[in-house]
């Protein structure tokens, strides 16, 4: 089920546990919506100290510049980097497999992409976290 933000490509997706969150994206990404996410996040890292976080792309076509440099969007990368425990990528453009691939290692966070096709595996690998209940 998903259920819609207050922006048109951006949804937050139900999950089965809540220290599990998830977002569809389908379009081009908005500071509205990036900014909604982060905030999302934040709340979340209120209940949880570690969570797991899924993001399935659909048709991805770029997101606000301005985005990428705000400091909702720094601050909530650097808050990310401490509070995830795994973060799945389902789907979107190529490269986003390899730039996952590339910056992996970098971070203490367990980050895997994988096809669109394959959102069901993704799915098992997010809950099948032993450190969460």
């Amino acid at each position: 089920m998903t259920d819609k933000l207050l922006h048109p490509a951006l949804s937050r997706i139900e999950t089965k546990r809540d220290d599990v969150y998830a977002f569809a994206l389908d379009g081009h990404l908005s500071q509205a919506e990036s900014d909604e996410m982060y905030r999302t996040l934040e709340e979340a890292y209120q209940k949880h100290d570690q969570i797991n976080l899924l993001i399935r792309i659909g048709r991805f076509d770029g997101f606000e510049w301005r985005t990428l440099f705000s400091e909702s969007t720094v601050i909530g990368k650097l808050h990310a980097i401490r509070h995830l425990r795994r973060y799945a990528v389902v789907g979107g453009p190529s490269w986003f497999a390899t730039a996952t691939r590339f910056f992996n290692p970098l971070f203490r966070v367990e980050v895997r992409h994988f096809d669109y096709d394959a959102e069901a595996e993704a799915w098992t690998w997010i809950y099948e976290d032993s450190e969460a209940g």
